[in-house]
């Protein structure tokens, strides 16, 4: 039965190529897909210790960050900070947008002050930017200039390229920061092995002992250290991730909202339901039947 019910929407790591390793960045531009069906969607979430930014040129993408979900249209900038696990994914119109991957190394040498300073804490996650930014005009204006710098090639582009994002950090750092985010270390130090621990266990009782085991630390060290990493409790981590879990079921299989409780490792199927709606301010069945509708729909116009 969890066999039948399990799907590959796992965390996983990726490693971004770069062309040159002492030149750490990777633009992709007018990236063009088509729309798909919405069971395709529930699929990859992944995470990358690179900075990456999508700037949307027309149509609609959904962008999945950090476990928060966004609509996202022409002009919008979507900020996926290091090591924050995420997933893009369309549905209606054909999106059309910019994706640039920016290894912080890039920057500069961690012996500089302003290193230190200001680009230390987006590596190691003590400092946070909105994913959807509010000052999106200038900072599209900036990835412009960026990205027509590094496609130009001429003479002393790679010192152009780096200044214009170093003007990006700074417009970053003075209107996009998280100001009630908590100061964090990077997300998988020391805690990885817990991550992959509730990737391969969701669906069985797991409790904090067991996670901190994992990571060989006592369950006091593990709390402090778990809710450093991420922004919340490991109890919290697990419930959304859970939840992530039971929403591609939903959305993806015929089987029953008690079914697909059991099998994300809720006993209680009313607790799921409390906590599916507090998450996604829907209950399941709700998510469930708007889900077909809106699938019935794409059919009709097909």
């Amino acid at each position: 039965m969890l066999d039948a019910l399990r799907t590959d929407r796992e965390i996983t790591y990726e490693t971004i190529p770069f062309t040159d390793e002492a030149f750490p960045i990777r633009v992709l531009p007018e990236l063009v897909t088509r729309p798909v069906a919405l069971p395709d969607t529930c699929r990859r979430i992944s995470w990358h210790e690179q900075m990456e930014l999508l700037y949307v040129l027309e149509g609609e993408l959904i962008c999945e960050c950090d476990f928060h979900e966004y609509r996202c249209s022409a002009g919008d900038v979507v900020m996926i900070n290091p090591c924050e696990p995420h997933a893009v994914y369309y549905t209606g119109t054909a999106a059309r947008y910019h994706c640039i991957m920016i290894d912080t190394r890039l920057c500069g040498s961690r012996d500089d002050a302003a290193m230190r300073t200001f680009i230390d804490p987006i590596t190691d996650r003590r400092v946070r930017f909105r994913h959807l930014l509010r000052e999106k005009a200038a900072a599209a204006a900036i990835l412009t200039d960026l990205m027509r710098e590094h496609a130009g090639e001429a003479v002393g582009y790679e010192l152009a390229v780096k200044g214009h994002l170093l003007r990006l950090i700074a417009h970053l750092y003075r209107y996009e920061v998280e100001r009630d985010s908590i100061p964090k270390r990077n997300a998988q130090e020391g805690i990885a092995p817990a991550l992959r621990y509730i990737a391969d266990h969701y669906a069985e009782r797991i409790s904090l002992g067991a996670l901190a085991a994992a990571c060989c630390m006592n369950e006091s060290y593990f709390c402090r250290k778990f809710r450093a990493g991420t922004g919340r409790t490991a109890v919290s981590y697990l419930n959304e991730y859970r939840l992530t879990k039971a929403k591609a079921l939903i959305l993806t299989t015929d089987y029953s909202i008690s079914e697909i409780s059991a099998a994300t490792g809720f006993d209680d199927s009313s607790y799921f339901t409390r906590k599916f709606k507090e998450y996604y301010h829907i209950s399941p069945t709700a998510m469930r039947e708007s889900g077909a509708a809106g699938q019935a729909i794409k059919e009709d116009t097909v």
